[in-house]
């Protein structure tokens, strides 16, 4: 038992190490990317095959540079009487990994009530996409809350797998391009379940553009 502990403690040191190593060279303040799209997220969901444009909601220049937003887009669509909220912060660079902020504490802080999150998982073609699923309330006012962070093709419920993912795809040659992805569905005249069905059939009509947009170089 002495040795096989001692194994452990020293791969557990090595471990640290390289992990200590990594986060080092990877939030190097030096380093930095030139990222050129082709297409801004705006223009890419601008439309969704099959749903119309209800909304658009751009943001403040203040809100802009407090998210630390390299792009982004905010719209709202309509399908068969479902009405659904797509916001997407988009980020060039790893420096940036710790921007996007949850929304366990965006919507207490604007005065939104939340339930505890459950986890979920949804496959769209080849890809999976992990998300996170909520119900906040304002005023009588309820809203199905899907959200992800997403690390080029890799998706995470939380910001701190997210870093990881980040990384790991730096470290392997990837792009370091990552983003926070939120879908809303209010249901103040339906049920939940038809909530999640609307918020889910949308996931599979826009993913395959925004993947499109994420490997655009």
């Amino acid at each position: 038992m002495g040795r096989k502990k001692t194994i452990q403690l020293t791969v557990l040191i090595v471990v640290l190490l390289i992990t200590g190593f990594l986060v080092y060279k990877t939030f190097d303040p030096v380093d930095s990317v030139d990222v050129t799209k082709s297409r801004d997220l705006q223009t890419v969901f601008g439309a969704v095959e099959g749903y119309r444009v209800t909304y658009k909601s751009p943001l403040d220049d203040d809100v802009y540079r407090f998210l630390e937003l390299d792009d982004y887009t905010s719209v709202g669509y309509g399908k068969d009487g479902a009405s659904v909220g797509l916001y997407i912060g988009y980020y060039y660079s790893l420096d940036k990994v710790s921007a996007a902020h949850s929304p366990l504490v965006c919507f207490p802080g604007q005065g939104w009530a939340i339930d505890k999150p459950s986890l979920h998982s949804l496959k769209v073609g080849e890809h999976t996409i992990n998300y996170a699923e909520m119900v906040a309330s304002l005023e009588g006012r309820q809203e199905l809350v899907l959200y992800w962070y997403q690390a080029h093709e890799t998706t995470a419920t939380d910001v701190y797998r997210n870093k990881i993912n980040a990384m790991i795809n730096k470290l392997t040659g990837q792009q370091q391009e990552h983003a926070f992805v939120r879908v809303s569905v209010s249901f103040g005249d339906t049920d939940k379940e038809n909530a999640r069905q609307a918020g889910i059939k949308f996931i599979r009509a826009f993913y395959p553009a925004f993947l499109s947009y994420i490997n655009d170089k």
